[in-house]
């Protein structure tokens, strides 16, 4: 992750609850990462493991996992989260960048959830990233991740100026959290633009408050040429977080598990 993704996520920690839950992705993509985290055997890892929402998750179920994230608020949230749920004991926090972590011992999984590979804004980052996943990966190990899948209707959805939430305030506020998305898809990069605006009792605006996220995606060519040019066999490539194996056509995702040669 770039420093600049680093200081936008450590701004987005106070509403980062409001705005996974408020997203469809982030539903549809829970049971598929849990039940993978659960069928593993040795060491599981989560990259950008955020607020701990599938980790977490996870760890209620009896798993054991290594998250990492390069941003100390996020990291917070999921210390907090995980002790309320009584799993604090299974989730061991690294502070660090998806291309230089470290971990006690080679993983059987690394998972990267949640479109979180677009934080790393060009290929060669991602390559970066990929080769040390590689590296930190038991032989026969697997790497799981997911990916926007830029459609023609998902840019139009993206660029419309959308209502995201509507929420109190532990003091009774009323919020909107607001979102667009600038897409420019000749450098394949979104700039979400999201902002709160906070209501007093009669319904005044009393502030606004902008955050902003910088993200690019790769085509699904690219990602396969990328995972291959690493050194990884190509395992399943699904279309969402159903199995359902991916077709251009058809599929709203795409979802990569890819394994370490044996």
């Amino acid at each position: 992750m770039t420093p600049n993704a680093v200081s936008e996520y450590e701004s987005f920690a106070d509403i980062y609850e409001v705005w996974t839950s408020s997203a469809a992705s982030a539903d549809n993509n829970l049971k598929f990462y849990v039940d993978t985290y659960q069928a593993t055997e040795g060491l599981v890892v989560e990259l950008g493991v955020g607020d701990g929402r599938i980790a977490i998750e996870a760890a209620i179920r009896g798993c054991t996992i290594t998250g990492v994230d390069k941003s100390p608020a996020m990291l917070n949230l999921c210390r907090v989260r995980a002790a309320r749920s009584g799993v604090l004991d299974r989730i061991t926090l690294v502070e660090a960048d998806f291309r230089d972590f470290e971990i006690s011992e080679p993983a059987g999984l690394i998972a990267l959830p949640y479109h979180s590979i677009g934080h790393l804004l060009t290929i060669n980052e991602k390559r970066d990233a990929m080769r040390h996943i590689f590296e930190c990966l038991r032989s026969g190990g697997l790497f799981v991740f997911d990916d926007f899948l830029m459609t023609p209707a998902l840019i139009k959805h993206m660029r419309e100026v959308q209502l995201r939430a509507v929420y109190l305030s532990v003091s009774g506020a009323d919020h909107l959290l607001w979102v667009t998305s600038l897409v420019k898809e000749a450098d394949q990069s979104i700039a979400v633009v999201t902002w709160e605006d906070i209501l007093d009792m009669s319904g005044t605006l009393t502030e606004r408050r902008y955050r902003r996220l910088s993200l690019t995606w790769l085509e699904p060519n690219q990602a396969r040429n990328l995972l291959e040019e690493v050194g990884f066999t190509i395992e399943a490539h699904y279309g969402d977080f159903e199995y359902t194996p991916f077709e251009t056509a058809s599929a709203n995702e795409q979802v990569w598990v890819a394994r370490k040669p044996r």
